[in-house]
């Protein structure tokens, strides 16, 4: 079964929804320099990069079908 690239680019912006959660939580409880705080940002950063990457491609994708 193929999985869509609308639906991964929800579920990494899902992901980075909670890490950014976790790291605005992080830098509250404990400061911005806590090393728990700068990997759940930079694990965020990666899940929003991707997100945006999977929505490209399904736009990408949608063009090449009405061809």
């Amino acid at each position: 079964m193929k999985t869509s690239p609308l639906f991964m680019a929800f579920l990494y912006l899902g992901i980075g929804v909670v890490f950014t959660y976790l790291a605005v939580h992080y830098a509250s409880e404990y400061g911005m320099t806590n090393f728990w705080t700068i990997i759940t940002m930079v694990v965020a950063t990666f899940d929003f990069a991707n997100a945006i990457r999977y929505f490209a491609l399904n736009n990408h994708l949608k063009r090449k079908r009405k061809k």
